[in-house]
């Protein structure tokens, strides 16, 4: 089971990443797109994405208008165990 994880970034905008093997703070870990999560002002990560459907995920969320992504993340985290959430990451 893969990982969907919701960064809000300092501008506050979201992004949405499934990772396969998080590491413990999530911040640069390598997606299922060859995206690096960023460092983030508040992150949610929820355990339960099939593998086989990791990569058709990353890449709806990914391209899902800035407006609806947040909205589109919630809704697709649905039915997922909630494994982590917290706020202020700071740059490394």
């Amino acid at each position: 089971m893969a990982f969907l994880i919701a960064v809000q970034l300092g501008s506050g905008d979201w992004q949405a990443h499934v990772v396969a093997h998080p590491s413990s703070s999530f911040c640069g870990d390598i997606d299922v797109i060859g995206r690096r999560v960023p460092s983030w002002r508040f992150i949610e990560a929820w355990e339960g994405v099939r593998k086989d459907d990791a990569v058709r995920l990353a890449q709806t969320l990914k391209g899902a208008p800035k407006t609806q992504r947040r909205q589109l993340i919630l809704e697709h985290a649905k039915g997922l165990r909630l494994s982590a959430r917290g706020g202020t990451l700071l740059e490394l």
